[in-house]
């Protein structure tokens, strides 16, 4: 992984979410996450379907921006979302790249958010502004694969070994 980790955030323009994208990633920039958006990065001429192609195959994350409408477009294939859905099942399908994909609920339920190729998978919710903060932090841990570390593994209770050797000299 690079020093700065690169995103891509694939999500529905729509009221309440569009500026909510362009926060968000210029608060990954802040800290350290170069964050890609159509909003700064596509110019007039541009092509969209090559930036879209081109920011997701190069990006280290994709965060997903679960919305009922983004659900729609995707699973419609409708839009630039709805391309997007496509280049990332596909990524998904042919490079077996599961943890790359970020899911991140901020409007509606799971159930009608999620595009059906998301629906199995774990997500971070940014619906309420209470639990953002809790949130964001994850998220900034899960780009830096920064993961909690489990203890190390001990042996089997004295209880348990007495009883495989009574069981072994019986044999």
């Amino acid at each position: 992984m690079a020093i700065n980790p690169k995103v891509f955030i694939s999500y529905a323009w729509e009221d309440g979410i569009t500026e909510w994208v362009k926060n968000l990633a210029q608060e990954l920039r802040s800290d350290g996450v170069d964050a890609i958006i159509d909003q700064w990065s596509l110019v007039p001429g541009d092509r969209l379907p090559q930036f879209m192609e081109k920011s997701i195959s190069s990006s280290d994350n994709v965060l997903i921006i679960c919305t009922p409408k983004y659900k729609r477009k995707v699973d419609c294939r409708v839009g630039g979302a709805g391309y997007e859905g496509d280049i990332i099942s596909s990524e998904q399908f042919y490079k077996d790249t599961p943890r790359k994909f970020i899911p991140l609920l901020k409007k509606g339920n799971w159930q009608d958010a999620a595009p059906t190729f998301l629906l199995s998978r774990n997500y971070l919710d940014f619906r309420l502004d209470g639990s953002s903060k809790e949130s964001y932090q994850h998220l900034l841990r899960t780009i830096y694969k920064s993961f909690p570390t489990p203890p190390p593994l001990g042996h089997a209770p004295k209880f348990i070994s007495d009883n495989l050797e009574n069981k072994i000299k019986k044999n």
